[in-house]
This record gives structure tokens, sequence and C-alpha cells, in this order.
């Protein structure tokens, strides 16, 4: 999910024109400076013509979009905050794999709640593989990971943001490496990331050389 728009930003006493664009949890603005500002620490937010307004750390914020459709669309989503079920694309019966991760609650409790299959080891097909990872060495499992998924199935890839063990690189490669590409990246929590890999929409299969047979290497993330 992504919503993006030219925009004019006013913080306190400074203005700026640039792009803005609205991921699952955070809101990043890109002109002569950059901000982040994380759709968890809103404050009052509201939607005045074509633009949006809000408090963050005690600062307000006005961000005016293209259009007032834009921005109906924009503080719909923010007043009505997704589920990490949601952000993670979860489905109503879908099977997901969980590993490394099971003693998280809120990403257990959200599946729960979504009503998810919820499945350690086994050969069931899958439609999501959530995997926690704190090594690059780790991430070897990924052809074999991609060998249960359902056709349009997803590996989520769940990391420290603080590890210099394992990066976003790593996983780019390790995706690479087995034919899938990076589509998408989530902050899962305050301390980790997760990184989204699917397989190409097209391109003919190769061997991975561990058993996997994803399809053909994918497109620079």
């Amino acid at each position: 999910m992504a919503m993006e728009s030219a925009c004019r930003l006013q913080m306190g006493k400074e203005r700026h024109e640039g792009d803005v664009r609205m991921e699952a949890d955070h809101i990043d603005f890109a002109g002569a400076t950059k901000y982040r500002f994380r759709i968890a620490e809103l404050t009052n937010p509201r939607r005045d013509a074509d633009g949006i307004k809000f408090s963050f750390h005690g600062n307000p914020v006005t961000i005016t979009l293209d259009t007032e459709v834009k921005a109906k669309e924009w503080i719909t989503y923010i007043q009505n905050p997704q589920t990490l079920a949601d952000k993670l694309g979860v489905e109503e019966g879908h099977t997901v794999r969980v590993l490394n991760l099971g003693d998280d609650d809120e990403l257990m409790g959200s599946l729960r709640d979504r009503e998810a299959k919820i499945v350690a080891e086994g050969k069931r097909r899958c439609d999501m593989v959530m995997i926690g990872v704190e090594r690059a060495a780790e991430l070897r499992q990924i052809g074999i990971l991609a060998e249960s998924l359902k056709r349009n199935g997803a590996i989520w890839v769940v990391l420290p943001k603080s590890a210099r063990t394992v990066t976003k690189a790593n996983v780019f490669a390790a995706a690479r490496e087995v034919g899938m590409k990076q589509v998408q990246m989530l902050d899962f929590t305050d301390n980790r990331a997760a990184y989204k890999i699917v397989r190409p929409t097209n391109g003919r299969k190769r061997s991975t050389g561990n058993g996997a047979a994803p399809e053909a290497a994918a497109a620079e993330a």
C-alpha cells in the first residue's frame, strides 16, 4: 500500500514544497529537507479542504495535497489505523507459516483475529511465510521456504533494525539468488523492519541449487 502526491508542507513556521508518500505506517516527505511522520505518533489528524493537518511531537503540521479527493482518502486511512495483519496483507483463511516469531504477541494476536491458519512446520502450501532473522546465514532458508508458497504467496523477512550481522542488502541478495524480488518494506515495530519478497510475475524458472526452483531472477529492488 502506498499513496503519493506533490505537496506543500508547513511545520510550525517552516514551509517546503516537494513530494509526499504514505506507506502502511508512516508518511515520508522529500523536498529541500526530508521528514518521516509515523502514523501512530500523529495527534488530532483531520482534513482541511485539500490538505491534512495533525500535530507531531508537539509541532503543528499541514500537508496540502494535489486534490481534495486525495486529502479525503489520506485522512480516512490515517483515522482508521490498520492492524498488523492488514499491513502484511493477510486475508481471512490465509495459511501463514511463522518461524522465529512465535513469541511476538501482537503478530500472533493479529493473525488469530484475522482467522488465519497458523503453521510452523509441515508440507502445507502457504499464502505467506513470516520469518525472523538475526544472521545473514539464516537467509539461506528462503529458497526452501519459497517452495512451500502458493502461486501468489509472499515471504516477509523480519530483521532487527540495529543488527550488524544482517542487513536489507543481505535480504535483497538472498532474494535475487533464488529468483525472487523485494517489493515492500514495513516498519514492523520500533526496533524491527520487515521486507516482503515475492516471485516475479513473469520470467522462466531456474534451479537454485538447494532444491528450490522459483522463477527467473528479479530486477533490482
